[in-house]
């Protein structure tokens, strides 16, 4: 059996240890021992990503909010399906040092794009003000729990309240689970999203499917 690299370690956002881990080849996320995230466990993202860009293809300025990096496969996707050149692409990383992390230890640099912007805002506060109007939120629901403070809920009614106010009419949270949230699509419709459920495997070649979350704040329409 080949060994587990410890490569690199950080204190996170939440000062908790997060672990840069090579395997056979493979890199992965650790917080505390629990497998967050894999370089090679994009499929799921780019799914949802392309879901939500489509809609916001003609806009000249969209902007997408990532609610953690990991390694970057939403940012990637979200690259390629909005081409737009005034397309902002704003993440707000679990630690300050992942993005360095994954633009050396990656064959290709998700982040190596003009459009990407690194904020030091903490993905688990209210967005800044200067983020309303935005076209999409994603996140990787596995990812920020195993990251999140104790008191913070994803289907707390002031964190999505906290994305309605950010978001522009028409625009899209994107949430991602290994398994279904208790109370997630109640909580997510309450706070006046309209929900749309998908699923999509871990990988190219897993069998197990992980559950999109697709919630739309009223109705896009184009502006002129």
């Amino acid at each position: 059996m080949k060994p587990r690299n410890t490569v690199a370690q950080t204190e996170s956002c939440t000062r908790l240890t997060l672990d840069l881990i090579e395997h056979d080849g493979r890199f992965f996320f650790e917080c505390e021992g629990r497998q967050v995230d894999g370089a090679h466990l994009g499929q799921a993202h780019r799914h949802l990503i392309t879901l939500m860009s489509r809609p916001f293809r003609p806009a000249r300025q969209p902007r997408i909010i990532f609610l953690g990096l990991g390694f970057g496969h939403a940012v990637k996707m979200a690259r390629e399906t909005l081409p737009q050149e005034k397309a902002s692409f704003v993440i707000l990383p679990e630690a300050k040092i992942l993005p360095e992390w994954i633009s050396q230890h990656l064959d290709e640099d998700p982040l190596d794009d003009e459009r990407v912007h690194i904020d030091d805002a903490d993905p688990f506060s209210l967005l800044p003000a200067g983020y309303a109007g935005s076209q999409g939120i994603f996140a990787d629901l596995d990812h920020l729990e195993a990251l999140a403070p104790k008191k913070w809920k994803i289907t707390s009614e002031a964190v999505l309240n906290g994305f309605q106010d950010r978001l522009k009419h028409g625009g899209l949270l994107g949430l991602i689970s290994t398994r279904p949230v208790s109370g997630l699509e109640k909580a997510l419709r309450k706070a006046g999203f309209d929900v749309a459920i998908d699923l999509a495997p871990f990988s190219e070649k897993s069998k197990k499917n992980r559950t999109l979350y697709l919630a739309r704040k009223g109705h896009y329409q184009r502006s002129h």
